[in-house]
């Protein structure tokens, strides 16, 4: 019975592998990146007024990140530096619960994040899943995925975390709030 059962097992196993979907985490990273300069150039287009008067002057460097499964791998921060204050937008990563990417704006008084989720969402939900052992995958497979368009958003803190659409009035006051204009 033991070596039975051991075969059992083995089929099930190969069978589990093979539903299984293989991740590229490099087109992953790559992907994340590329949102990253997006945001980027979102947040310059709204800071095109003051950069091209001379009061705001904006300078990159490179980070380092690691996530586990990508490993280490180089992302750009930007600085904003203006009389008497700077602000810093520092990529946290791509592997996170509830969102493809988030960047921290950080200043003198404080931080507000910025999420990459899905355009239609308003905020982050809770879903649970139950897995019964023995039961046909055939109806989770029928539910296939909505293809999701990305957009940057920012979050509210925790506990009941909400996300408010980026534009040049949420942005403005998230700027004022981290440098306690």
């Amino acid at each position: 019975m033991g070596k039975k059962d051991f075969d059992e097992f083995i089929k099930k196993q190969r069978a589990k592998a093979s539903e299984e979907v293989d991740i590229d985490w490099d087109l992953k990273r790559d992907e994340w990146l590329t949102y990253l300069d997006q945001l980027y150039k979102k947040i310059l287009t709204m800071m095109k007024k003051y950069t091209k008067s001379g009061d705001v002057s904006v300078e990159y460097q490179q980070k380092t990140i690691n996530e586990e499964w990508i490993g280490e791998y180089k992302a750009k921060t930007m600085t904003f530096k203006f009389k008497g204050s700077e602000i810093t937008f520092d990529p946290i990563g791509t592997i996170l619960i509830g969102a493809k990417g988030r960047v921290d704006l950080k200043g003198s008084t404080g931080t507000v994040k910025f999420v990459l989720v899905d355009k239609l969402s308003i905020g982050l939900t809770q879903k649970i899943a139950v897995n019964i052992s023995g039961e046909s995958k055939a109806a989770k497979k029928e539910q296939k995925a909505e293809k999701i368009e990305w957009d940057w958003k920012i979050a509210t803190p925790p506990p009941k975390i909400e996300y408010i659409e980026l534009n040049e009035e949420s942005f403005f006051d998230a700027l004022m709030e981290v440098i306690n204009g």
